[in-house]
């Protein structure tokens, strides 16, 4: 079995220091960054999308249509009220 020198065979790696796993891994980083796919063995694109962790669990898609978050805008009945001036 081939090892890579990367992840481990984690498939993933830190995002902040892509030379090191990200978990699991006597190696593993431990500096709280975000995981990314490794480079080397587990290459994502647009048309490809990378092996997932073990017990990686998908959050629910959320519409850009009907979430304000995502669509970057508030409703007008959301709207934070305007500051006062102080005269």
């Amino acid at each position: 079995m081939k090892v890579c020198l990367v992840c481990d065979n984690t498939r993933w790696v830190c995002e902040e220091h892509p030379d090191r796993p990200w978990e699991v891994s006597p190696r593993a980083c431990g500096c709280g960054g975000a995981g990314m796919p490794c480079p080397m063995c587990n290459r994502a694109d647009a048309d490809t999308i990378p092996a997932l962790p073990d017990g990686f669990e998908v959050d629910t898609a959320r519409d850009i249509e009907t979430d304000p978050i995502l669509a970057g805008e508030l409703r007008d009945d959301e709207a934070p009220p305007a500051p006062r001036r102080r005269h």
